[in-house]
């Protein structure tokens, strides 16, 4: 009994100090929702902004048919802006029903170490986009996205479940194969962004959240 109760003093040890040095309040849920917001993100550039493939260019999107290669990028910005801001918003909403209904704090260290290693290879990675945006070769734009997206991850996942590392290594290995096909940049995304979003936003949802509902 007594081996038994150590063993037992261990793990809940081992879980106090988990919970305490890793961010575990991020919902599966929102990886569903943010899959969900690329999705129709993705769909509304190509069928919308690219005119479903009316618009023709050549491979640094020079010449345009309808519109001007500078109404194209503003407006492929502002579609990717607005994908970014509903993800984040929506992962700070549930995240936050999360950690008020398991009774713990939101906003720990863990949480801050995570939000700026995440800040910091975002912001990097869309810099580096906008220096090719700025260049003209947009081809190149999902690959980099999805690249630097990915190593994000890998390198967050110190910091909370260690399952989003493996999100990471699918997320770079789809970015550097995007940057060989480059005329399917926009499939790329939405299978990145999108597809492994929600199929890790359910993995994530069943094996954490399902059984605490």
């Amino acid at each position: 009994m007594t081996k038994e109760k150590s063993a037992e003093d261990i793990k809940v040890i081992r879980q106090i100090m988990e919970d305490s040095t890793k961010f575990l309040s991020l919902s599966g849920l929102s990886g569903i929702m943010a899959g969900a917001y690329a999705i129709i993100g993705a769909t509304v550039a190509y069928f919308i902004i690219l005119g479903a493939g009316d618009h023709y260019y050549n491979e640094y999107m020079i010449s345009l048919t309808y519109k001007t290669t500078s109404s194209i990028r503003i407006s492929l910005l502002a579609d990717a802006a607005c994908v970014f801001l509903l993800a984040i918003t929506t992962a700070y909403y549930l995240s936050r029903q999360k950690a008020k209904k398991a009774k713990v704090k939101l906003w720990n260290g863990a949480a801050k170490k995570l939000s700026l290693e995440m800040a910091i290879g975002l912001i990097i990675g869309g810099l580096f986009c906008l220096i090719l945006i700025y260049h003209g070769d947009l081809r190149m734009v999902a690959s980099a996205t999805l690249v630097f997206y990915g190593l994000t991850l890998i390198n967050i996942a110190k910091y909370t479940h260690r399952d989003i590392k493996v999100l990471g290594y699918f997320e770079t290995l789809l970015g550097l194969l995007a940057g060989i096909f480059l005329n399917y940049g926009i499939v790329f995304w939405s299978i990145g962004f999108g597809i492994f979003h929600i199929i890790y936003g359910v993995v994530m949802y069943l094996k954490y959240e399902r059984c605490k509902a």
